[in-house]
């Protein structure tokens, strides 16, 4: 049996604070889209490997980076002069018992649908270019969802 060692914080507890500062970026803020878009993937990506795999399989799509585009605001309107960028990283499963699971179209397609849904005034085929970083698991990462029983890695290991 491994030992467990608890410690106290040294400050009072923020509930008996007189003042709680946090950070908060608005629903449009770059941060937000990201976190929300890769959130939406994510759950998108999911889904699919549990369709046709039965389980999910080794994946991480949290980093996503809107690089801005260039407009000329008008009253009532406007015109789009560049498009933003959206940039899709991290990892992903594509091949699975000697078949393809089309990573690319899915992340690509529900990002669409994302901006579709959420920002009235961006149309993604033409506000929007998607850059797909994605890259394959290491086979050290890959081989723990290819396991039977429950493991974990040096960076989950206290979950």
């Amino acid at each position: 049996m491994h030992e467990i060692t608890v410690e106290t914080l040294d400050h009072r507890p923020v509930g008996q604070q007189q003042f709680e500062y946090v950070e908060r970026k608005g629903l449009g803020h770059p941060d937000s889209i990201c976190d929300a878009v890769m959130e939406s993937v994510s759950v998108a990506l999911g889904q699919a490997y549990r369709q046709s795999a039965g389980h999910l399989l080794h994946y991480n799509l949290d980093k996503g980076l809107l690089v801005a585009g260039e407009t000329s605001p008008a009253l009532g309107g406007g015109l789009v002069n560049a498009p933003m960028r959206f940039v899709f990283g991290d990892r992903a499963t594509r091949e699975y018992q000697n078949g393809t699971i089309p990573v690319d179209e899915i992340i690509e397609s529900t990002a669409r649908q994302w901006f579709t849904d959420h920002l009235r005034f961006v149309e993604p085929d033409q506000h929007l270019i998607f850059q797909n970083e994605i890259k394959s698991g290491s086979p050290e990462l890959v081989d723990i969802f290819a396991r039977h029983k429950i493991v974990a890695n040096d960076t989950s290991a206290a979950v």
